[in-house]
């Protein structure tokens, strides 16, 4: 498997600039179900970590998760457009972003204690990181002509009009 280098630089380049926004996001994800419920809520933004706090809701499963629900969605929403989706680099980042978000959303929801924890950071972004490579992995590969691959009624097409050429 031999991945595209443009794909590869592309899709760097935009993880790292939609990290913060997407951080952000999740944040603002926490405050909705708190500011519904009337609370006050403040949220901090960094590169390592960021946390949001509630007046009401620092102990409700819905406040939890719903800030890695609203960043996974917010990855997700583009990629139902075509003339986005079709760019691998954007696909990969936001399908990385989207996995990554949910996976914090349910260990944030359903394994609070280990996700509080001093260990689950290096861990929580390992897996982050590996859920991009894979994405990466997936979708950044060159595409290569392989025997036992079935080719479409266009690639079909093309090779029988340049038979007949010759």
């Amino acid at each position: 498997m031999e991945l595209n280098s443009t794909v590869l630089k592309r899709s760097t380049i935009l993880l790292i600039v939609l990290i913060l926004p997407f951080n952000a996001l999740h944040e603002a994800g926490h405050l909705i179900p708190c500011i519904m419920q009337g609370g006050q809520g403040t949220f901090l933004i960094g590169i390592i970590a960021s946390q949001a706090t509630c007046s009401l809701l620092n102990n409700s499963l819905v406040f939890f998760f719903m800030g890695g629900l609203l960043a996974c969605l917010g990855a997700l929403l583009p990629l139902t457009i075509k003339r986005i989706a079709k760019y691998p680099s954007i696909r990969i980042v936001l399908l990385s972003l989207a996995i990554g978000h949910l996976m914090t959303a349910l260990l944030e929801t359903f394994a609070k204690e280990f996700y509080m924890s001093d260990i689950a950071n290096p861990i929580v972004s390992f897996a982050t990181f590996s859920i991009y490579i894979g994405v990466l992995c997936f979708f950044g590969r060159k595409e290569k002509l392989r025997k036992d691959r079935w080719i479409t009624s266009d690639e079909a097409f093309k090779l029988l009009k340049r038979n007949e050429t010759r």
